[in-house]
């Protein structure tokens, strides 16, 4: 078929009718083997079609013609199939700035997916490990056989060829190691809250178990990167990373993915990148996506929007999400040719982006106050457009996360601090901090204070009983204490940045409590103190393992920095959408189902 959609707007009808009419063009009187297709019934066929959908004449000819040639190649591919085990696929190959090109290709089921990129690469001269291939809704594996991955014989595939300008060449020598790279640094963080930490909409931390936590990271990072490709126009690139975040969504427990929205965002991106790629044979992938996505909305924000708005005070921003499922579903509607029922929801998704609409001397009122212009979006949308009341919305916003990040990283700090005294006699709880303090605060030793709190399982009163009933110690054990107090205050210092607790410890101990002769020592040997080490019973083994850490660490920041780049850091980065593309596509199917 050719690319003219008004061709297209025929073809879906006409298709539709046939089927609904039980037309089979490849029988009799349309077809016989002996004299090949019959002119005369297949004129007076697209005649009656013509009447009945008021369409030309000549084009329902043309399109009646075109679909018969296609159903007997497919009978044609269909017999070898069956005679010779060879399938025919069909190959739609997507490059960035480039028409779209159709390809068949005859393989047999039995060879791996690498083997069949290596044909179509043959044909449109990339290299292979920039060639993903794509069925189904997910990546075709390169080692394994595309039987075992449910391809069958007729199927369509959809080919992408990730874009590389010059510049990101000699960045990355290609994308593909870009992905790679996504996954190993996201599961070398995941479980460090240093880089990445897991929170609710408000800032509040969430906690799940280690290995459910480490999938979610990695999916919700492969996410972030496709929403990035995404801001760029790069489809193609952004739909590789979704439909790999997809895989590690899969790896959560359904209890999980019902508790978060992400998974249902990931549903409406993977289902847009399709419409901007124009594959419309994923539709029926795409289709039941946008059932999953409006239902988990409903669930999370109310049928009416009514949870969220409890919850937020405005649904603006999420209706950008609606309005885009939306014109996705009125999308999926005219494909399927049910015309009154797209039309009906084209028209609600042009009021909705209507009344979604930004003033762009709003936004950049909002930038001239040091506003982003993703913060001015949001903030303009969530209040109705008023400018005064966008700034208070963001302030305010910025202040609930602040102050329930700052909630999170004090308890942080004190469960670090209760370890770092250790447990008391009962073993079941640790020294608590504010107990100490309250101790030091009276006029105890602060070392004595963590003894008799240790000691008396965190009763206070038990534990100044305790330390009135146990004499102080003499002058030179007193000064002993008094240092080794100091010594664990100066600890945590040389640990953020970025040293072994004990090696800081012992650094500390050598140069009498300096720490910047500590530092520069564990500078100048890798983190390592020199010396005799024995009196501090650490052992070579030991050592080994700090320097295994130490390395483990710096991985771990040259992952971050690797990443970093294509993660926002703006709260509700995922609500700004310029709703500009949407418009295009809207205007789009309107002209088709308005046109007389």
């Amino acid at each position: 078929m050719g690319n003219s959609p008004e061709k297209d707007d025929f073809l879906i009808q006409i298709r539709d009718k046939l089927r609904k009419d039980g037309v089979k063009l490849w029988l009799k009187p349309y077809y016989n083997e002996e004299n090949g297709s019959s002119e005369e019934h297949i004129k007076a066929l697209s005649r009656t079609i013509s009447e009945s959908l008021s369409l030309p004449n000549d084009m329902c000819f043309e399109v009646v013609k075109e679909l018969q040639v296609n159903s007997l190649e497919n009978l044609m591919q269909r017999s070898r199939f069956q005679n010779s085990g060879l399938a025919t696929l069909k190959i739609k190959v997507v490059d960035q700035g480039k028409a779209p090109k159709l390809l068949t290709k005859e393989v047999m089921l039995s060879c791996r997916g690498n083997d069949l990129k290596q044909f179509i690469c043959q044909d449109i001269l990339v290299d292979l490990d920039k060639l993903k291939l794509i069925s189904a809704g997910k990546i075709i594996s390169a080692n394994d056989s595309l039987f075992n991955q449910g391809i069958k014989n007729g199927q369509q595939i959809l080919a992408i060829v990730l874009a590389e300008t010059p510049i990101e060449v000699e960045k990355n020598e290609n994308k593909i190691k870009e992905l790679e790279s996504v996954k190993t640094d996201s599961q070398l963080l995941a479980l460090d809250d240093h880089y990445l930490r897991l929170e609710d909409q408000f800032g509040n931390p969430i906690k799940i178990p280690n290995n459910e936590k480490k999938a979610l990271i990695v999916a919700m990072t492969l996410h972030e990167k496709g929403r990035s490709a995404l801001k760029k126009e790069d489809y193609s690139t952004g739909l590789v990373f979704f439909l790999e975040a997809d895989q590690e969504f899969r790896n959560c427990s359904s209890a999980l993915l019902k508790s978060v929205d992400n998974y249902a965002l990931l549903d409406l991106d993977i289902a847009w990148c399709f419409l901007c790629l124009q594959s419309f044979t994923h539709l029926p992938e795409a289709e039941e996506r946008l059932r999953r996505c409006e239902k988990k909305f409903q669930e999370t924000y109310g049928t009416n929007m009514e949870r969220l708005i409890a919850v937020k005070g405005s649904s603006g921003n999420e209706d950008c999400l609606l309005a885009r499922l939306h014109l996705l579903q009125a999308v999926l509607l005219y494909h399927q040719n049910k015309r009154s029922e797209s039309l009906s929801l084209l028209k609600t998704v042009q009021t909705e982006l209507l009344k979604l609409k930004v003033n762009e001397n709003s936004i950049l009122a909002l930038v001239e106050l040091g506003y982003s212009e993703t913060e001015a979006k949001i903030g303009l949308r969530a209040v109705g457009g008023d400018v005064n009341l966008a700034a208070n919305y963001i302030n305010e916003n910025k202040q609930k996360r602040y102050e329930s990040r700052k909630k999170a990283i004090a308890e942080e700090i004190l469960n670090k601090e209760r370890k770092k005294l250790g447990k008391c006699a009962d073993g079941k709880q640790y020294v608590d901090p504010n107990f100490l303090n309250i101790l030091v605060n009276m006029g105890y030793n602060k070392e004595v204070a963590r003894i008799a709190l240790r000691n008396c399982n965190n009763i206070i009163s038990d534990s100044i009983q305790y330390i009135q009933e146990n004499p102080l110690p003499g002058p030179s054990e007193s000064r002993s204490m008094e240092f080794m107090s100091l010594i664990e205050d100066l600890v945590p210092q040389l640990v953020d940045a970025g040293f072994d607790a004990r090696m800081a410890k012992i650094a500390l101990q050598k140069h009498g409590g300096d720490i910047m002769k500590s530092a520069e020592e564990l500078l100048l040997n890798g983190g390592i103190v020199s010396g005799d080490l024995s009196q501090f019973n650490i052992r070579s083994e030991s050592i080994e393992e700090i320097k295994r850490r130490k390395k483990e660490e710096e991985m771990k920041e040259k992952a971050f920095e690797r990443l970093k780049e294509d993660i926002s850091i703006v709260d509700d980065d995922y609500l700004d959408i310029n709703l500009e593309q949407e418009e295009v596509f809207l205007n789009h199917y309107l002209s088709l189902l308005e046109k007389k």
